[in-house]
C-alpha cells in the first residue's frame, strides 16, 4: 500500500529534520529522544487501529463522545493542566508533560462525526440535519477555545466541512454557513473587544492571537514585536535558494532568530537548510499522501468508511497549508504542527494512529 511507503519518507525526514533543528538547543537530545518514542508509541497505535474493524466503531459512539469530551475538558482540571504558548492545552503530572489531548480527540471526533453524517446516506437536504451535525462541532470548538487553542479548532472546523461535503450536503448550506461565519466572527471580535474593556483582562482571545490576526493583515505590522516570528521565518526561506544552506548549517536556525523552529516553525529550518528542492520534495511528498488517502476513501466499501478518510484528509490538508502558509505569510500565525514534521510526540502518534484507520479502511474494502 503506498501509504505507508509516503508515511514513512514522512516519518524519516521529519526527523532528521527535527534532529537538526534541536541540535544546539537546551534539552535537543531529551527532544529527539521523546521524538522518536512518540514514533515508537504512534507504530503501535497503528497496527492496532489497522486490526480493529472501522465498521465496529459506529457502535462505540456514545463511549467516544464520552472520551473525546473528557479529553477536551482535562487540560482545564486542577493538577493536571500545563501551559504551553499561551493556551492550558497539556496535561501534566508533578510537573511531567504528558501529551495534548486534543490530538487524539480530532481522531475520535472523525470517527464520531463520520457517523453522524454516514447515517444520512449522502445527502444531507434538511436544516435539522445539518445542525445535527454542527452542534457535534460546536460542543468541541467550545471546550477548545476555553484553552484556549483557536488553531486546533480551526481544525475541526476543516474536518466538518471537509466531511459535509463528502458526506451530500446541499450546496445552499454552505453559503449559509460562510455568511454566517462572517457575522458569526465579526460579533465574536467585536464582543470580545468589549469584555476585555469591561473586565479589564482577556476574556476570549488573548492580545497575543490578536495580535497575529492583525500581522496577517498587516505583514510589516511591528516587525520586532508581533511580526518578528513572521519575519524571521521568511528571511531563513528566502536564504535557502534552490539547495539550502546543509542541514544543521542553517544560521537564523542556529543564531536562534527562528523562533520555535523544531515545532510550529519547523517548515521554515526545512527551507533554510535544505532549499527550494527539499521544500519541493516535501510537498511532493504530502500530495502522494493525501492523494493516497484518497484512494482509501473512493475504494471504501462504504460512506462511513469514506467519511473517515475525508476527515484524516481534511486534518491534514488544513494543517499542511495553514502551517506551510504561515511561515511565508499566507495564512495567519497559529500554533498548528506540520504534520509527521513537527516535534511533538501527541501530534506524531495522532498522525500514525490516522494511517492505522485509514489502513483499516483500505483493508476490508471487499468486506470482512
Amino acid at each position: 500500500m503506498p501509504l505507508v511507503l509516503w508515511a514513512t519518507l514522512l516519518v524519516v525526514y521529519g526527523s532528521v529534520m527535527v534532529a537538526s533543528a534541536t541540535t544546539g538547543m537546551e534539552g535537543g537530545r531529551g527532544m529527539l529522544i521523546r521524538h522518536v518514542v512518540g514514533i515508537v508509541v504512534g507504530i503501535v497505535a497503528l497496527v492496532v487501529l489497522w486490526a480493529i474493524d472501522y465498521t465496529k466503531l459506529r457502535a462505540w459512539q456514545g463511549p467516544l463522545i464520552a472520551l473525546g469530551v473528557l479529553l477536551l475538558v482535562s487540560p482545564r482540571i486542577p493538577g493536571l493542566s500545563g501551559t504551553a504558548k499561551g493556551a492550558t492545552s497539556w496535561l501534566e503530572v508533578f510537573g511531567v508533560r504528558l501529551f495534548q489531548p486534543s490530538e487524539p480527540a480530532k481522531l475520535i471526533f472523525i470517527v464520531v462525526i463520520a457517523a453522524a453524517i454516514a447515517q444520512y446516506e449522502g445527502n444531507i437536504d434538511r436544516v435539522r440535519d445539518v445542525g445535527r451535525v454542527l452542534a457535534y462541532l460546536f460542543g468541541a470548538v467550545v471546550l477548545i477555545m476555553l484553552q484556549p487553542d483557536l488553531g486546533t479548532g480551526l481544525v475541526f472546523v476543516a474536518i466538518t466541512i471537509a466531511m459535509l461535503i463528502a458526506g451530500g450536503m446541499k450546496g445552499r448550506y454552505f453559503a449559509y454557513l460562510a455568511l454566517a461565519s462572517v457575522l458569526l466572527v465579526g460579533g465574536a471580535l467585536a464582543v470580545d473587544s468589549t469584555l476585555d474593556r469591561i473586565a479589564g483582562k482577556d476574556v476570549a482571545l488573548k492580545d497575543y492571537q490578536e495580535d497575529r490576526l492583525l500581522v496577517f493583515l498587516q505583514p510589516d505590522r511591528d516587525p520586532a514585536g508581533a511580526g518578528y516570528n513572521l519575519a524571521q521565518a521568511k528571511i531563513a526561506i528566502g536564504s535557502g535558494g534552490l539547495t539550502g544552506k546543509g542541514l544543521g548549517s542553517g544560521t537564523q536556525s542556529n543564531l536562534h532568530f527562528i523562533p520555535e523552529r523544531h515545532t510550529d516553525f519547523i517548515f521554515a529550518v526545512l527551507g533554510e537548510e535544505t532549499g527550494f528542492f527539499g521544500a519541493m520534495l516535501l510537498l511532493g511528498v504530502y500530495l502522494a499522501l493525501l492523494v493516497s488517502a484518497l484512494a482509501v476513501a473512493t475504494s471504501s466499501r462504504d460512506l462511513y468508511g469514506a467519511l473517515i478518510a475525508v476527515g484524516i484528509i481534511g486534518m491534514w490538508l488544513f494543517q499542511i497549508l495553514e502551517n506551510v502558509g504561515m511561515t511565508i505569510g499566507m495564512m495567519p500565525i497559529t500554533g498548528i504542527p506540520l504534520p509527521f514534521m513537527s516535534f511533538g510526540s501527541s501530534a506524531m502518534v495522532t498522525n500514525l494512529a490516522a494511517i492505522g484507520l485509514l489502513l483499516s479502511v483500505w483493508s476490508r474494502r471487499y468486506g470482512t
